[in-house]
């Protein structure tokens, strides 16, 4: 019998038949830490504690105290939870994908009707009756065939457009807790029950675009937040009240500091103390580049548009950019009409292009690195 030797994070080389799984290794070295045991890292990556071991490897049992790959599981696993909470409530609900964010998760859904408030108290019982269920997780690799024939089937168009991006020949994930089932490269827990009820919370509703495209159908997505325990999600909360206090734009209301209004979206009106403190900020800002050997610069805020396609920002950010044709436009009843032969301009979204300009003129020696450049400038990105 073919047998694997795999080393532990003590240096300790223990050898098994190969296709043992990280709970079967767990279990060997101790009742409590196959108790304890979440997941596991071969040689860095994080796998199911079902996954066979078919090679020689490091091998790590990931536990609740691992708080970095503890969090990206528990988070993981609740955004599974939490779309098999709304599809149990909302049978008609199509799921779409749900990543692991900073502090939490997402999930993006297409429902006819709007998300309420009320709606995420309804969701979050749902998902610790699940939660209490301690449901297994499993796992299956299909074939793109079967997972396509399934999805179709199941009248989940979001799922069929994932799996036919997926290569031909690539194997594909599907894992299930209960009867509810979702594509995934995982690793997921053992059971829902390991992610603990009281330390995670549903946040807030937002609108989304399908793959962030304007011209796909518009979702609702879902945040969550998620920790290891109860008191580590009630200091983030804390966290979150004492910074809602010091929200840049609760006080710049209640101190007269700026305002925004329809006719200059995203831009600032800088009221006189407002602007007191911009200007106390720009000048310790000069005085520490002055310190540390910084040129100020200033360039134009609008540019040809072939100066972006040089640069790369033309094909990478056009969609991101305020672009105005280099004419002036006649204009009728209907309004300004354009010839179509004008010359493009854009502002800026960026100074660097507009700094590597200046370093362009004259001839400039190795001598003469490193070059600082700092501008004040004004950015615009749509």
């Amino acid at each position: 019998m073919r047998e694997v030797a795999l080393t532990l994070p003590d240096g300790a080389v223990r050898t098994y038949p190969a296709g043992v799984t990280g709970a079967e290794v767990a279990g060997d070295i101790s009742k409590s830490l196959a108790k304890a045991a979440l997941a596991v890292s071969i040689d860095g990556r994080l796998a199911d504690l079902s996954q066979p071991i078919e090679a020689d490897a490091r091998l790590a049992i990931v536990t609740a105290k691992d708080e970095a790959q503890a969090l990206e599981l528990i988070r993981h696993d609740c955004a599974h939870i939490m779309a098999r909470a709304v599809q149990e409530l909302w049978p008609d609900v199509k799921v779409t994908i749900g990543p692991v964010i900073e502090n939490g998760w997402y999930y993006d859904f297409d429902r006819a009707e709007p998300f309420t408030p009320e709606d995420l108290g309804v969701i979050e019982a749902r998902m610790r009756s699940i939660i209490a269920a301690r449901d297994p997780v499993r796992w299956e690799v299909w074939d793109r065939e079967r997972a396509l024939a399934h999805y179709r089937a199941g009248g989940e168009p979001f799922k069929v457009e994932l799996v036919e991006a997926i290569p031909e020949g690539e194997a594909i994930r599907m894992y299930w807790h209960g009867s509810w089932q979702d594509l995934c490269r995982g690793p997921h827990l053992v059971h829902t029950g390991q992610v603990p009820s009281d330390a995670f919370k549903l946040m807030s509703i937002a609108g989304a675009y399908w793959r962030g495209d304007s011209r796909r159908p518009q979702l609702q997505r879902i945040y969550g937040v998620a920790f290891r325990s109860k008191p580590e999600l009630e200091a983030y909360l804390h966290r979150l009240e004492e910074a809602a206090k010091r929200d840049h734009r609760k006080l710049g209301r209640e101190m007269d500091l700026y305002h925004f209004q329809a006719e200059a979206v995203g831009s600032v009106f800088w009221h006189p103390d407002g602007f007191t403190i911009w200007r106390t900020l720009e000048a310790y800002i000069r005085r520490r580049l002055d310190a540390d050997g910084y040129v100020e610069v200033k360039t134009p805020q609008l540019l040809d548009a072939e100066l972006w396609r040089q640069s790369g920002h033309w094909g990478k950010f056009r969609e991101n950019m305020f672009v105005v044709p280099d004419e002036i436009p006649s204009t009728t009843d209907e309004g300004p009409v354009l010839s179509g032969e004008a010359d493009l301009m854009a502002l800026k979204p960026m100074n660097c292009p507009a700094h590597v300009q200046i370093f362009k003129q004259g001839t400039k020696s190795y001598r003469d690195l490193p070059i600082r450049m700092a501008e004040f400038g004004c950015c615009h990105r749509n």
